[in-house]
């Protein structure tokens, strides 16, 4: 309902409604249309549009003046138009009148889908559940496409399209491909449903019977809803239908919240920590080589690992590094070569480079301890990949970087999170152990106090980790990470919050800081102030402006720097203090995708200076607050990682460790690590999509982000992520490369991970393949590698045959990603039992390159001269199926001949005869007849 009028009339039934518990807005516009104010200017309305020609409609048209079928003489006349800007707008009565006609489709042309909205509940209940209503344009996007949805939608509701029309001629248009004439082969290219099956099983009468039942529970269809529990209309049943019909209301709004609750539960999650499964003890094999941060003195806590380790019994060798500031890769490089010169038994490198707190010149947020972790993962790359000789290269082969912490992560309530600048290597090591699993070992934080009883814990974890890769040693023992569902809570920490005064949303212009601006101002916000680091009047900026005003909210927007710590100062003391300032939403962000070995120290505090500065400028400015709201978007990238997220999981890594330190001094605090958002970074692109959804990981709508972003506030949470996964279709491509018992306990996660296991069948085959390949020709083995290769990229694919894999043809041109690269590498290397590189397809760019390394990896790399007795027959069947003609053409018969007369003339002394030439020819020994008959020609 909209009301119009004078102002104060208008505000207090707008007070009245609030009250009642009705959500109110007050619209932005110039006036009080469709009421009595407008009633002065129809006279000078009427003088303007009486000599203005109207035609009669073309098709039937319903009025919004009486809300039934207009008379077209009716709408020709300048009086009915006078009549619609004073009159109310019958919306829904026209609607109705509509449904009534038979109508079941409703296309909207506006700029918006504001009308759209409306149109179900202003149809019967019946006719809504029936109904398509189709919005034509939205206020942000790609119109054409937009459009062309819009289009696509009526198409398939059965609305007649006129395509010429649409094509501007031909149908189909030129430059889209015939369908073939013939029938389909059964090859499924569209799309499957990539989510999880309803646990309830396949439908059934009683699930029809429920369904029913709930949708005329919602109608609040007391007939419908009797009908469905056969309940009679006799006086006993009476009683009964009185008494459901006054719980409908309840029964709905259960319904409803739990619909809305078991949505919520699918989409969230958190880190937690568990004591170590039968916590090992023991000490590694070999000589560890622990690096050291600069300036360590012996009575720094970095020191004191050393000896304590050695006391239990730990074989070290220490390499300290000798510059204020982190050495570049090539040098470190060097440095550890000549550390590792004397020993030929490293059984591993633990790290101590985080632990060196200095700030690094020129940033507020990155320690030169996390810069010097990034260059030593890469020296390590550098040093494992230069190909030299002895432990350098032997580390590259099977030993792995430990790269531990302290305080950088907290177990419990009870254990302080007192280093959150380490965080970063928490975040940074996710995407490593992803991107260079044969040089990981594991992420270790170790207490505030190191002794011989943290000693022998950490020992134990690192003699026998399993595949353990997150670690935290207490005095208590070790703990292990894991993720696990996070169900919304029965109690509600703050179930009447609205945002009040000022809040501010840094970002609020760009990206999900727009949803997050719309989500502030639908709930009520008194004033929003935007920060932007681009034009404050670009379009697209005042386009929000103007949106949210409309909404009823005041709105800012504010150029700043929230690197610079006084620019933040200004802003809270300035633009934000009036009203009072309640809450802040930190959303800025750089996004950054780069493999870790591909980057620098300067990348890396870039991206901490766009994510991490401003959060710490804004939570020591506002240290002293009573907030209602500190919300800070983060990234699953720093809870579980990714390939290539590197920087952007050490910058919310770091995030979050700051968040929980707030938390722990009594703050507010909520940090919500989002997973992949539709339309936003690489979501904005559908192959992109395509791509994620092959991953298991399924692009959230905008709204049901929003959504769970008010769970996550009035829930109260401090670290919850909020994400959309197809664990069957994620789970293998993510432990492809390495196990990961951070997910392990997830329901059904370890199902997955068991059925991704060979079993002993698999393992014999593979076996029996490679025997069968070492006795066959090179031909024969070259047509099984090339069938095993081609089965296997169909496989990767989703082919359901090698028709489409063509020998000569590159991966990337048949549809080749990183997960298709990884699924083709796993599924090959168990067909042929053997270890084969994540690259493969990148080093190997079409069947027939691949087929070469895969015989010369599996049978190593034979001369010219080792030809096998396969071998010769198989070049003698070849040799006896080509005409003489074709050996003369091809200007080798003379040579063959002059080869038989040679090595294998008659007794008598005279030359052969051509038949003789030929038998002796298929006598000789196949090495040296192709040598021998190719020796003084020009081929």
């Amino acid at each position: 309902m909209v009301l119009s009028g004078d102002e104060g009339p208008v505000l207090r039934v707008a007070r009245d409604l609030s009250d009642r518990g009705c959500r109110t807005r007050r619209l932005a516009v110039s006036h009080a249309f469709h009421s009595a104010r407008m009633e002065p200017m129809l006279e000078e309305f009427r003088e303007a549009i009486a000599d203005l020609s109207f035609a009669a409609p073309v098709i039937p048209l319903v009025s919004n003046v009486t809300g039934r079928l207009a008379d077209a003489e009716v709408v020709c006349s300048p009086e009915y138009w006078v009549e619609h800007v004073r009159s109310a707008v019958r919306f829904a009565d026209g609607v109705r009148a509509l449904a009534d006609y038979g109508v079941g489709t409703y296309l909207e042309l506006a700029p918006d889908a504001v009308l759209s909205a409306m149109v179900g509940d202003c149809l019967p209940g019946g006719s809504a559940a029936e109904s398509v209503v189709v919005p034509s344009l939205r206020r942000e996007g790609d119109e054409p496409r937009a459009l062309m949805t819009a289009i696509a939608q009526l198409h398939v509701a059965g609305v007649p399209i006129d395509f010429g029309a649409l094509f501007g001629g031909a149908v189909p248009p030129a430059h889209l491909p015939d369908l073939p004439t013939y029938a389909f082969q059964r090859a499924h290219y569209w799309l499957h449903d990539t989510r999880p099956a309803s646990p309830q099983g396949p439908a059934t009468a009683s699930d029809d019977t429920d369904a029913r039942f709930w949708a005329a529970v919602e109608r609040e269809d007391l007939g419908s809803v009797a009908e469905a529990l056969e309940l009679a209309n006799g006086e006993d049943d009476r009683a009964a239908l009185d008494a459901v019909g006054g719980a409908l209301g309840v029964l709905s709004d259960w319904r409803r919240k739990r619909g809305e609750k078991s949505a919520a539960d699918r989409l969230r999650y958190q880190a937690t920590w568990k004591p170590l499964p039968g916590a090992a003890s023991g000490v590694p094999n070999g000589t560890w080589l622990v690096v050291l941060p600069y300036g360590c003195q012996d009575d720094d806590y970095a020191a004191r690992v050393v000896p304590a380790l050695n006391r239990q019994g730990l074989r070290t060798t220490t390499l300290r590094l000798d510059g204020a500031e982190t050495a570049d890769r090539t040098a470190l490089a060097e440095t550890l070569r000549s550390a590792l010169a004397d020993h030929e038994d490293i059984g591993g490198v633990l790290s101590l480079l985080a632990l060196d707190q200095r700030i690094r010149t020129g940033s507020a947020t990155l320690t030169e301890g996390v810069a010097a972790t990034l260059t030593l993962v890469q020296a390590l790359g550098d040093l494992g990949s230069s190909g030299s000789s002895g432990s350098a290269s032997s580390l590259s082969s099977g030993h792995r970087l430990y790269c531990a912490t302290r305080g950088a992560v907290s177990v419990g309530a009870a254990d302080g999170l007192i280093a959150p600048e380490q965080g970063a290597v928490w975040g940074l090591g996710l995407a490593v152990a992803l991107e260079q699993p044969d040089r990981w070992g594991a992420l270790v934080d170790l207490p505030e106090v190191f002794d011989d009883r943290a000693a022998r814990a950490l020992l134990g974890a690192l003699a026998d980790p399993g595949d353990e890769d997150q670690l935290a040693i207490r005095t208590t023992g070790a703990f292990v990470r894991r993720l696990r569902s996070h169900p919304l809570p029965t109690d509600v920490a703050k179930p009447e919050w609205r945002p009040r005064g000022t809040v501010l949303v840094t970002g609020g212009t760009e990206g999900l800081g727009r949803h997050a601006a719309r989500w502030l101002a639908g709930a009520g916000a008194e004033h929003l102030v935007l920060t932007v680091q681009s034009d404050p009047e670009a379009p697209r900026v005042v386009a929000l402006r103007d949106e949210l005003s409309d909404q009823g909210a005041k709105v800012t927007v504010c150029p700043a720097d929230l690197t610079d710590r006084d620019a933040v100062e200004r802003l809270l003391t300035g633009p934000a203090a009036y009203p009072e300032l309640s809450g802040v939403v930190h959303t800025a962000d750089l996004a950054r995708v780069a493999q870790a070995d591909a980057t620098g120290a300067a990348e890396l505090a870039e991206t901490l200076a766009a994510k991490v500065d401003g959060l710490l400028h804004l939570d020591a400015l506002l240290a002293d607050r009573d907030l209602d709201l500190f919300v800070v978007f983060s990234s699953v990238a720093s809870v579980w990682g990714g390939g290539g997220q590197g920087l952007i999981g050490a910058a919310n890594a770091q995030l979050d460790a700051l968040v929980e330190r707030r938390r722990a001094r009594g703050l507010v605090a909520t940090s919500v690590a989002w997973g992949v958002i539709d339309g936003f970074g690489v979501a904005a692109d559908a192959t992109a999509q395509e791509q994620l959804r092959r991953r298991g990981v399924l692009p959230m709508a905008p709204e049901a982000a929003m959504a769970a972003l008010t769970h996550a506030v009035r829930h109260d949470d401090t670290l919850v992520a909020v994400a959309d996964i197809d664990w069957s279709a994620f789970v293998p491509a993510f432990t492809s490369l390495r196990p990961s018992p951070l997910i392990a306990d997830l329901p059904g996660v370890q199902e997955i991970v068991d059925s991704l296991r060979p079993d002993d069948a698999t393992d014999e085959s593979a076996s029996e393949f490679l025997r069968d390949l070492a006795g066959a020709s090179d031909a024969e083995r070259e047509r099984a590698l090339m069938k095993v290769v081609r089965e296997n990229t169909a496989l990767a694919l989703g082919h359901s045959g090698v028709e489409a894999v063509k020998p000569q043809r590159a991966f990337q041109e048949m549809g080749f990603d990183s997960l298709a690269a990884v699924n083709l590498r796993n599924t090959l290397g168990a067909a042929l039992s053997t270890q084969l590189p994540a690259t493969l397809v990148f080093d190997y760019p079409t069947p027939t390159a691949l087929v070469e390394y895969l015989r010369t990896e599996l049978l190593g790399d034979q001369g010219e001269d080792e030809i096998t007795e396969a071998d010769e027959e198989e070049i003698r069947r070849v040799l006896a199926a080509v005409p003489l003609s074709r050996f003369r053409e091809a200007g080798v018969l003379d040579a063959l001949r002059s080869l038989a007369r040679t090595d294998a003339a008659a007794p008598d002394g005279r030359g052969s005869s051509a038949d003789e030439e030929l038998d002796l020819i298929d006598g000789m020994d196949i090495a040296g007849l192709v040598q021998r008959a190719f020796d003084g020609t020009q081929l």
